[in-house]
């Protein structure tokens, strides 16, 4: 495979991506956009394809899609056993996203230090002779292409832990802007006024429990990996703005509803870079309280969403007193899965 045949990481054409690879969607994300790319999918049919229920307490942004799968394999206690696979994969010319145990992974931060599971990236060419593995990296140089080149050796395969691949599942949508959006309008509607209680009742907890510095990765990978991408995703499935910078021409209450999906995306982006900036602070527990005041306007944006949906004609439905209880287990299970480490040896 060579690098005109393989996915790549490029702004032009990706969704949103103006200075950082976090603008809209996260480093799983940009990962599979880069594939379906790959596959042929203009940004209409990937923002489609990417979609799903507008579901903050349900929906995982790591395997609920409207139009594409990836199948995961995990190997928690050993990458290497991965390894094959993924060679085999990349060397047939199909991309395999790898989210590393940054433990193993060279001239990281936690290397050595803390089995961390929160970022992705896409293997796209593996050159047998020189042992050379070429992956896509949001955090890489752009200069160079997003690309960073591990060289194989036994104690760098410990770190393939948890890869998976790409597979387009349907046809690319292209359906009128209101044709799509009064599908799904009663669902959604439905799902984010549920959702937006739910975080709202999360955030709440958290300020009085106080931020530790597990739980406070934990709510950046929320926040970041599963709230914002939702929002920009579904703004953008509403419709994708031109490249000519050209107002898009929609009806007033679905430009409102997309218009209020961006802004409440821009408050959990918001939020989100702000803990990741927190974690780095010399006394970062004493920094996260401020940082939890974020959730307010983030919050605030979501009940304008809300209202949006409901002036569009959209159906709120019966509350849900399960739903804040569904949503800690989904947190609990980012801090298992993501941070495995207690709270006291991560401190």
């Amino acid at each position: 495979m060579t690098a005109t045949t393989a996915p790549r990481f490029h702004r032009l054409g990706a969704l949103g991506w103006q200075d950082r690879a976090l603008d809209g969607l996260n480093c799983v994300l940009r990962c599979i956009e880069s594939v379906l790319r790959f596959r042929g999918l203009d940004p209409l049919a990937v923002a489609r394809a990417l979609n799903g229920p507008l579901d903050p307490v349900g929906r995982d942004l790591a395997n609920d899609f409207d139009g594409c799968r990836v199948a995961y394999r995990t190997e928690f206690d050993d990458g290497s056993r991965n390894v094959p696979f993924v060679l085999e994969r990349v060397g047939a010319g199909e991309p395999v996203m790898v989210l590393p145990d940054r433990f193993h992974l060279p001239g990281d931060v936690y290397e050595g230090r803390f089995h961390f599971h929160d970022h992705a990236v896409l293997a796209v060419d593996w050159a047998p002779p020189d042992g050379v593995l070429t992956v896509l990296d949001t955090d890489a140089d752009p200069a160079d292409g997003f690309r960073r080149h591990w060289t194989l050796t036994p104690a760098l395969g410990a770190l393939f832990t948890w890869v998976g691949t790409v597979t387009v599942t349907g046809a690319p949508d292209h359906r009128d802007p209101q044709e799509y959006f009064a599908e799904r309008l009663h669902r959604d509607t439905a799902l984010l006024s549920v959702g937006a209680d739910a975080l709202g009742t999360l955030l709440d907890e958290l300020a009085v429990a106080g931020l530790g510095a597990v739980s406070a990765r934990a709510l950046h990978v929320l926040v970041l990996g599963d709230i914002q991408p939702q929002l920009f995703i579904y703004a953008n499935a509403l419709a994708v703005a031109p490249a000519s910078g050209q107002p898009l021409a929609l009806p007033a209450e679905l430009a409102a509803v997309r218009q209020a999906a961006l802004d409440a995306r821009v408050h959990a982006k918001r939020l989100g870079i702000a803990l990741i900036a927190a974690h780095e602070k010399p006394d970062p527990l004493a920094v996260y309280p401020r940082v939890l005041e974020l959730g307010r306007p983030l919050r605030t944006a979501l009940d304008r969403l809300r209202g949006a949906l409901v002036d569009a004609g959209g159906q709120e439905g019966p509350a849900e007193p399960g739903a804040a209880d569904r949503l800690r287990e989904r947190f609990g299970r980012i801090q298992s899965t993501c941070f495995p480490v207690p709270e006291e040896a991560a401190s």
